[in-house]
């Protein structure tokens, strides 16, 4: 298996920070190294190239420098033991959309609020206290799954797979989060989740022609990031409206004790770092995808 490691280091191709760059193919103005890239699949290429420029080698993808790195030593070394130095990301600008990344623990920089993200999502999502407590619920999924399986089986209809297994693990996050279903095997909800999120997938792994030259970032030539846009509108008005409920019942029931509760009850807090626009986008990032 050939891993590649795409570490971006300059915006700029008239940049002068980085004056010792690891050598690589010569690149043409404007288009950098675009055409030996393709149109082999980029990993092949960079596989390719790395037999003649080393290990570890310059590329520029438009006016974008990239080192990239072809061994498993240094990308331990990378990895591992310069993780702080190398732990920023290249974030692709339809993701942007809407600041996500900005409250986003997946593309945060190493900073306080990342951490605050990160203990947040560590203690409150992924624990092992969290997970037992939601243990029942997602028993009471896979059972609902079971009965409509052998209910349509006994009727002989033909059912998609593909749906009910995204429907049956949309339920379980969303039991995780919300104690609620956000859809059931008879409606059409699931199907509309499954479309939105396939669009976010699509659109954030798209080439895009501003991810490789930032003087069209603001043009949005394709119109990936408003496209992107509306796909994460659509998600995030579905999570403020559970929220907004929540919110209204709280002080009339006793609480769920489930994520959103923990969530809730941080942002109450007068010192807390947490706001319910990044309450938000921590659902986002827990899309059935994630």
């Amino acid at each position: 298996m050939c891993i590649h490691i795409l570490v971006i280091i300059s915006h700029s191709s008239k940049s002068s920070k980085y004056t010792k760059l690891p050598p690589g193919p010569p690149s043409y103005p404007i288009i950098g190294n675009i055409l030996q890239l393709g149109p082999t699949k980029l990993h092949q290429a960079l596989n390719k190239l790395s037999k003649i420029y080393g290990p570890i080698m310059t590329v520029k993808i438009g006016t974008i420098t990239t080192v990239v790195i072809s061994s498993p030593g240094l990308a331990k070394e990378a990895l591992h033991k310069k993780d702080q130095a190398l732990s920023s990301r290249f974030i692709p600008k339809s993701v942007q959309a809407l600041s996500h990344d900005k409250a986003s623990v997946v593309f945060l920089p190493v900073s306080t609020k990342w951490k605050t993200f990160r203990k947040v999502c560590a203690t409150k999502i992924f624990s092992a206290q969290q997970l037992d407590s939601t243990q029942a619920l997602r028993q009471k999924t896979m059972k609902n799954l079971l009965d409509y399986l052998q209910e349509n089986c006994q009727k002989g209809k033909v059912i998609d797979i593909g749906e009910i297994a995204f429907t049956t693990v949309l339920n379980s996050i969303s039991n995780t989060l919300f104690s609620i279903d956000l859809a059931s095997y008879s409606s059409g909800i699931s199907q509309k989740f499954r479309n939105v999120i396939s669009c976010v997938l699509a659109e954030a792994s798209k080439p895009n022609i501003a991810d490789y030259y930032p003087i069209l970032r603001r043009l949005d030539p394709q119109g990936a990031r408003r496209r992107m846009k509306n796909y994460y509108q659509t998600l995030l008005n579905v999570f403020d409206s559970i929220i907004e409920e929540r919110i209204q019942r709280v002080d009339s029931i006793e609480g769920s004790d489930d994520v959103l509760d923990s969530f809730l009850e941080i942002t109450r807090k007068g010192n807390s770092e947490l706001t319910r626009q990044d309450v938000l986008h921590l659902f986002l990032m827990s899309r059935p995808d994630s």
